[in-house]
């Protein structure tokens, strides 16, 4: 009797390791492969109806531009605050809002282009099944925002920094026109930071932004945002634009309400350098001289594009172009490379790299890699596997097909 009920829970033992590999197989394994004709067509143009939709309202500010009009402000710069409408002469205020739904129907207009002729300038066809998984995964990401802001905890420790904050002093007035350069630059400077250390910081890249450049076929709608997780969240700047950008601007008084034509040019500028994964872009650039000459001075789409190449030679310390929207701090510190004239890989630098066509793999498959580092190593190791440089290999590395 005991022999029958072992033999039975062995049996039963089987069954469960059977339906757990038949599920590792159907939602971990296995990759997005969808035809692009019959019943799957319906499903190709209703996820790229949901990608355009989450392109147009993160990167292109469709979201934030409808809260933005109810609040009457507008963001005028990558990182730069928010100037009130009714702080700005009336007819710059127009000007500001047309801008600003200008930026929404470039970007849509360059999301489409690039969809279309993604073929026809890079030689390979255009990566839809990359599209289809990194819209859904865009979604899991942007929604993470919103659990992290619910969180008490977090939103205590912001209340308690900004009162610490206040103490800092004030040792610059600036206002005007000067006052909005020094505060684009200040800005810049502190997502610089940000971008660079989550290259360099095993916890920051592994956990985060490592997703932002998993992506082989890049373009304006096969791009994926980071998680929208309070530190993890590099794309925002948040590690050092939270806890350097307060204290930097603290030190200067900068209102730049007065700045006139100055917002409309910054405005401008943003528009065209804000879709920065765009293969249509990067093509306009090495067909116009006059497009080329903004790189002096601004992070264009080519120059961005360039960060995510995979190639060695742009490999400068952990990658390269680190900043938003200006080339100043790249330049000064040794990380800027010019784009080449063809449209460089993209990608991460492993050649044996898992791209992730599968949502579920996509979004868990870093954290998943670097919990089975800390179960295969020893203590000691730890710190090293968590916060060690990108380049470090635990001397027990991870052995799986993913």
């Amino acid at each position: 009797m005991e022999e029958m009920k072992l033999t039975l829970d062995a049996a039963k033992a089987e069954e469960r390791l059977h339906w757990a590999e038949v599920l590792k197989q159907w939602i971990w394994d296995k990759d997005i492969r969808l035809q692009r004709a019959g019943p799957q067509a319906i499903v190709f143009a209703v996820i790229a109806a949901v990608a355009l939709a989450v392109e147009l309202s993160y990167h292109q500010g469709a979201l934030s531009l409808r809260e933005a009009l109810s609040a009457q402000s507008v963001v005028i710069f990558y990182n730069v605050k928010a100037v009130l409408l009714s702080s700005v002469d009336a007819s710059l205020g127009s000007w500001i809002i047309a801008v600003s739904f200008a930026r929404i129907l470039f970007g849509l207009v360059v999301g489409i282009a690039d969809l279309v002729f993604y073929e026809k300038i890079t030689g390979r066809p255009f990566d839809w099944n990359a599209m289809v998984s990194i819209s859904a995964v865009n979604v899991v990401f942007l929604l993470t925002a919103v659990f992290t802001f619910m969180n008490p905890a977090v939103t205590d420790l912001l209340v308690q920094y900004e009162r610490l904050i206040q103490h800092v002093p004030t040792l610059v007035n600036l206002n005007g026109a000067l006052a909005l350069v020094v505060a684009a630059l200040l800005g810049d400077f502190c997502f610089y930071w940000s971008h660079r250390w989550c290259h360099k910081v095993r916890f920051f890249w592994n956990l985060g932004h490592v997703n932002h450049h998993r992506s082989k076929n890049l373009s304006q709608l096969t791009q994926a945002v980071d998680p929208q997780s309070f530190f993890l969240d590099t794309a925002g700047g948040k590690v050092f634009v939270l806890l350097l950008l307060p204290v930097m601007t603290k030190l200067f008084t900068l209102d730049f309400r007065d700045s006139g034509w100055v917002l409309i040019v910054l405005l401008v500028l943003d528009v065209w350098t804000n879709p920065s994964h765009s293969v249509v872009l990067y093509y306009a650039e090495t067909r116009s001289r006059v497009l080329r000459w903004f790189r002096w001075f601004l992070v264009t789409p080519a120059v961005h594009f360039t960060h995510h190449s995979r190639e060695p030679e742009h490999n400068v310390t952990d990658g390269c172009n680190f900043g938003a929207r200006v080339t100043l701090w790249d330049r000064l510190l040794g990380t800027y490379v010019e784009p080449p004239p063809r449209i460089p890989e993209a990608g991460l630098f492993s050649d044996e790299t898992d791209y992730c066509n599968n949502p579920v793999r996509f979004i868990l498959h870093p954290y998943v890699r670097m919990f089975t580092e800390l179960r295969q190593n020893k203590l000691k190791y730890w710190p090293a596997i968590l916060f060690g440089p990108t380049t470090y290999d635990p001397p027990v590395p991870v052995q799986s097909k993913h």
